[in-house]
């Protein structure tokens, strides 16, 4: 039951992870702004608060919210280009199944909800500093 509690909490934080996001691109904002900071808070709240509302692994539901971000980058991507694609794919996958890991030890050696997602927030924020600096 765990695990397909994981995986419902995980899908369902993507899908609506992907359609606050897209609605707050589309308002022409600072675009920066949201990729290095609105994003990340609400990415965080939505996989650690479902998992914890669930009963899910937190760890199990930050790498599903992973695997479908990787997937919607190749999916929305031509097949030609999809080779360029693979990168931001597999960084996916492991940004987000460490952020779960970070979460889950936060929450289990705090006991304290806010300050796992706070440890889980900072790392994601770090995170894509880094890689809009690279980029």
């Amino acid at each position: 039951m765990i695990f397909l509690q994981t995986l419902m909490a995980g899908l369902l934080a993507a899908l609506v992870a992907w359609g606050v996001n897209y609605v707050l691109l589309g308002l022409r904002l600072n675009n920066r702004a949201i990729l290095a900071f609105i994003g990340p808070f609400g990415e965080e709240t939505l996989k650690t608060g479902l998992g914890l509302l669930t009963g899910a692994s937190l760890a199990g539901v930050h790498a599903v919210f992973g695997f479908a971000e990787a997937a919607w980058e190749l999916a929305s991507t031509s097949p030609a280009k999809k080779r360029g694609k693979l990168k931001p794919a597999l960084a996916a996958v492991a940004g987000h199944s460490f952020f779960g890991l970070l979460v889950s030890l936060a929450f289990a050696r705090s006991g304290r909800a806010d300050v796992a997602l706070a440890t889980d927030f900072l790392a994601h924020l770090a995170w894509n500093r880094l890689i809009l600096a690279l980029h």
